[in-house]
């Protein structure tokens, strides 16, 4: 549907997606002599001003022409209502052009005080994900024929995950001690909200993972099982730096192997990760007293 629209319609649809995203969302339309000012939307709150150039086809001149525009024309007409400008657009080819990211970074050198970011049908699908059945029908203007489904997962989907955690791990890996569980591990991570959403899907059945290792005999096996997936941990983050969400995704991959999993096999992946993410086993612990930006009480788990 995104990827389908350009000119008024995309811009249309660009509206309605934000406004039912965001309750600071204010779409503007022109007026008279005075245009729109530079933008096609505000958010009032984050104060970011969004400019829409969706073209039937994408041409690399007139995007430069349409970006530098509308920047100046906010610039002049709204100084002190945006901090982030961004740029939307319908291009569909797995990214931004090339020389679009070269207009954005030259941006953001020529005027220091601004963000410059840019939005395309990837990213607009991240936002509409996060909506609720209604107002994804409102979206898209049609019912979503959807049948009542439950999934859920037992023992016996966990244990040939653990099994394969046993087989595959660091023979070597030191067992040493784990830091206690702790409050705002996903805020110091800074894993994203799909991230979040992935661990909190798995911990309903973190008792399976437990139980699986006291019904063990070996009893050293949950520790070394750890001690392997930690290593692996480590060997991603020397690997990927900050990107925790890729961290998390790659040890996913490791929880698997290389199947692509039926759903109730995903599932239980997620189980197995939630369960040695609130161990402490993967990802950093935040030092003693540390607490997100604007936290007061509680925090992610």
């Amino acid at each position: 549907m995104i990827e389908s629209s350009s000119g008024n319609e995309f811009e249309k649809l660009f509206h309605r997606l934000m406004e039912l995203r965001h309750d600071d969302y204010v779409p503007i339309r022109t007026h008279g002599n005075i245009g729109d000012l530079g933008g096609d939307g505000l958010q009032t709150a984050s104060r970011r001003l969004y400019a829409c150039y969706a073209p039937e086809s994408f041409e690399v001149s007139e995007v430069r022409k349409k970006f530098f525009g509308d920047v100046e024309s906010a610039i002049v007409q709204r100084p002190e209502q945006f901090d982030t400008f961004v740029f939307v657009h319908n291009d569909q080819r797995g990214g931004i052009h090339p020389v679009v990211s070269g207009i954005l970074t030259g941006a953001g050198q020529t005027y220091p005080r601004l963000v410059f970011q840019q939005m395309g049908p990837q990213k607009l699908w991240y936002e509409a994900v996060y909506l609720d059945r209604p107002r994804m029908e409102i979206l898209l203007n049609e019912k979503i024929p959807v049948e009542q489904v439950v999934y859920s997962i037992g023992l016996a989907d966990i244990e040939p995950l653990l099994r394969h955690l046993a087989e595959h791990r660091k023979r070597d890996a030191p067992v040493g001690s784990v830091p206690l569980p702790t409050t705002y591990k996903v805020d110091f991570n800074r894993l994203s909200d799909y991230a979040r959403e992935l661990l909190q899907a798995g911990r309903p059945y973190g008792y399976l993972v437990d139980q699986y290792y006291r019904d063990l005999l070996d009893l050293r096996e949950r520790d070394e099982a750890a001690a392997g997936f930690r290593a692996y941990y480590l060997r991603m983050h020397h690997e990927h730096g900050d990107d925790s969400d890729e961290i998390l995704w790659q040890m996913q991959r490791y929880v698997l192997g290389q199947e692509a999993p039926r759903w109730d096999r995903d599932d239980a992946a997620k189980a197995v990760l939630a369960y040695f993410f609130d161990e402490c086993d993967i990802f950093e612990v935040p030092p003693p007293g540390w607490r997100p930006a604007g936290a007061e009480q509680g925090g992610a788990a």
